[in-house]
């Protein structure tokens, strides 16, 4: 992975490996509701910020990861830094005991996420990356 699709992540994957999923108006690209709350805006501009409200489903809530403020006229929940972790050093290697999970996990993965809170987590989002299980550990990764 280049260095400057981390500089914009969820822009990357919206407008790259997930692109058949996304929703898009504009200059603003977001997850289907049931899938993430997501959103990305290449650089910001007051044009792109105007392409997202017009896309985004009201009452929905939405997350853009690397805005530093809501522009005006919209309300702010919250804002969190994010921090983007990454290693360079850790070589892949298959698991013989990893499972590909599938929907029919979906109910299992709701369940862990309810309990454990890790962050948005939407019913759809199994289907869009691979993810792998072993045991109640789950693991998303990386899709080509």
């Amino acid at each position: 992975m280049g260095e400057e699709l981390l500089d914009n992540p969820a822009w990357a994957a919206l407008t790259g490996p997930h692109q058949s999923i996304a929703r898009r108006y504009g200059d603003a690209a977001g997850y289907p509701d049931d899938v993430s709350p997501f959103h990305a805006v290449p650089t910001g501009s007051a044009r792109e910020w105007a392409d997202l409200a017009a896309m985004a489903t009201p009452g929905s809530g939405i997350v853009v990861p690397g805005a530093t403020q809501a522009p005006p006229g919209w309300p702010a929940a919250e804002l969190i830094d994010g921090v983007q972790m990454v290693d360079d050093g850790v070589t892949p290697a298959p698991d013989p005991e990893a499972l590909r999970l599938t929907a029919a996990d979906v109910p299992e993965m709701l369940d862990l996420v309810a309990r454990t809170q890790p962050g948005p987590f939407r019913p759809r989002a199994r289907p869009q990356s691979g993810w792998a299980g072993r045991g109640l550990i789950l693991c998303r990764g990386a899709q080509a």
